[in-house]
């Protein structure tokens, strides 16, 4: 009997439980724990490449048994047929040695900061109720028992007046844990980033960063009591300053390219990916696996999604036998996916940034500055960079490991497969699909554009920036041109099926077209916008929606449509937007 397909498993002693396949990765442990001086480890992942499992790995590994120390039966039964078994001597010394403290960040995600604190005051008390046995221990001191009541005493961690119960958590169970067990614990805290992240996109990043900087602080830097801490997340973060100082903090990101042991470490192989689908039966399936889920680069090294290689296995196992021809590639990351990265700049960036955004769709590969310590307070900015950035680290992009540039931290980034392809595509439509009447409107746009309707194109424009620009913040450092700029060009996106071609910033006549498309339903029809933006709502939007159209005329955008013999109509609109509203002016040249 094959073994199953443990999808959505993220601890390793319920695969191995559960008869689930396992791509043996625990010569990891060796590498992390052993064959390196450092005590601290950041390893970033994208979501979805087995960094939890990593974790829950390690635990099972070194985690030592409370009621009887020298017992590793469990850990014997659940790594007999792993590799890092045969390493006797590295399992003598290290297998269930420790006492480890796990925890995961993933779940402070809360839209409010004071939701947030209470949900890492739980976590933290929810910890200290498995050392419960730190309470009676003979080798702590009076003291020493107090704290660890306060660690387990919920109202005291959600104390507002006195944060260090919370920030110094970790450090005092350390301490408490050397005490009793006379060994330095060992510390694994998986999605570090998690918290910075919501609190960012939520409003309250700065309250956060002053509870979780002291936190890192006192676990990391000053924990003398720490035996090896590893933590896992997206980003590195450091500009935030929560790990300023700490010199021993081994940062091992996608880009690196000389630790190749780590690389392999966190997610598939080609290699293992080959022999998965081999397992399972999907020899035949390898190329569409491949063009679906390969791409990835973690330093030099080629690597698959685990999780899609699973998901593709557990979703066509049955049509194996059943019928073939059902068999496809379905897209998994994107329904596991939580940053709303691409929701957050698309109102934002400038219309060259749209084309390269294009640019990537259409299979393309961009230059651009990585930031290798993206700060997540720094979003709010808008940096082109940082979103480019965000996209590698998250997994909407990767990178050539070949490509040389003259500039300092520039790589050459692309879309590493189809499945990102469609995903990267659908997260841009489905911004401008959150409702039905937006959907209805967007459709009902592109058709009344090419119709030369401009009354029915304002009130289809007023009607979707009453929906979308309201919950936008207009202090921003781009124009706000700009803004509007890529808020219609997305507009246009979500309207391809009436759309042949679609250009922006298109050089035309004697200047540049802002938008120009081609009807795909009534070929031989082209519409020609200009826009322009103030913020002054006494200002009389019709006239400068007016000369938008002149604007039109007199740089000759149009001349070179109007000349051709195969263009029938020209049409042409000035749009005129002021925060939530605008005035639209039409005129056919043809």
């Amino acid at each position: 009997m094959l073994k199953y397909i443990g999808i959505g498993t993220e601890f390793f002693h319920e695969l191995i439980e559960n008869n689930c396949y396992y791509v043996d990765k625990t010569p990891l442990i060796r590498t992390v724990f052993k064959e390196s001086a450092t005590n601290a480890f950041l390893i970033m992942r994208p979501r979805r490449f087995g960094k939890t499992l990593t974790m829950s790995t390690f635990y099972d590994f070194l985690f030592l048994n409370i009621e009887n120390p020298g017992d590793v039966s469990l850990q014997e039964k659940w790594f007999k047929d792993t590799k890092i078994f045969e390493d006797k001597e590295f399992c003598s010394e290290y297998m269930g040695k420790f006492p480890v403290i796990f925890m995961s960040f993933k779940t402070i995600v809360h839209q409010n900061f004071n939701d947030a604190y209470n949900q890492f005051a739980t976590l933290i008390y929810r910890l200290a109720l498995q050392f419960e046995y730190l309470s009676a221990s003979k080798e702590l001191s009076d003291k020493q028992k107090e704290q660890y009541a306060n660690l387990s005493n919920y109202e005291k961690l959600t104390d507002r007046t006195n944060k260090s119960y919370l920030t110094g958590s970790l450090q005092t169970l350390s301490c408490l844990l050397e005490a009793h067990h006379k060994i330095k614990p060992i510390i694994l805290i998986d999605e570090y980033d998690v918290p910075i992240a919501k609190a960012a996109y939520h409003g309250y990043y700065d309250e956060m960063i002053d509870l979780i900087s002291p936190f890192y602080n006192d676990t990391l830097k000053t924990n003398t009591y720490l035996g090896r801490a590893v933590l896992t997340g997206c980003l590195r973060a450091a500009k935030e300053s929560i790990f300023t100082g700490l010199n021993n903090l081994m940062v091992c990101s996608i880009l690196d390219s000389g630790k190749k042991d780590i690389s392999q470490g966190i997610g598939f192989t080609k290699e293992e990916t080959h022999e998965v689908l081999s397992y399972y039966g999907f020899t035949d399936y390898y190329d569409e696996v491949k063009n679906n889920y390969d791409g990835y680069h973690f330093g030099t090294t080629h690597m698959y999604c685990p999780w899609d290689v699973m998901s593709f296995c557990n979703d066509n196992y049955e049509k194996l036998s059943e019928n073939k021809n059902l068999i496809q590639a379905g897209n998994y990351w994107i329904n596991t996916s939580g940053n709303d990265v691409i929701e957050e700049f698309m109102g934002f960036i400038e219309p060259e940034d749209v084309d390269l955004m294009q640019d990537l769709l259409d299979g393309k590969s961009i230059t651009a500055e990585v930031r290798a310590a993206l700060c997540y307070g720094d979003l709010q900015n808008h940096d082109i960079n940082d979103f480019w950035t965000l996209l590698l680290y998250t997994g909407y992009l990767t990178f050539d490991p070949t490509y040389r540039s003259s500039k300092k931290n520039e790589y050459s980034l692309y879309i590493p497969n189809e499945e990102i392809r469609d995903c990267f595509r659908d997260k841009i439509l489905a911004f401008f699909k959150t409702n039905s009447v937006m959907k209805t409107s967007t459709g009902e746009l592109v058709k009344v554009l090419f119709e030369g309707d401009a009354e029915k194109v304002q009130d289809n424009l007023n009607t979707l920036l009453g929906k979308y620009v309201s919950i936008r913040d207009f202090s921003v450092n781009a124009p706000k041109e700009n803004y509007y700029h890529g808020f219609m060009n997305g507009l246009l996106v979500n309207g391809t099926s009436l759309i042949a071609e679609q250009k922006s910033n298109f050089e035309s006549g004697n200047g540049y077209i802002d938008l120009i498309i081609k009807s795909l339903k009534n070929r031989g029809v082209i519409v020609i916008m200009e826009l322009k933006q103030t913020s002054d709502e006494n200002e009389d939007k019709v006239l400068i929606a007016q000369d938008a159209v002149e604007q039109i005329i007199q740089k000759k955008y149009a001349d070179p449509y109007i000349k051709r013999n195969d263009i029938k109509a020209v049409l042409t609109y000035g749009i005129c937007f002021c925060k939530k509203e605008c005035a639209v002016v039409g005129k056919k040249l043809k």
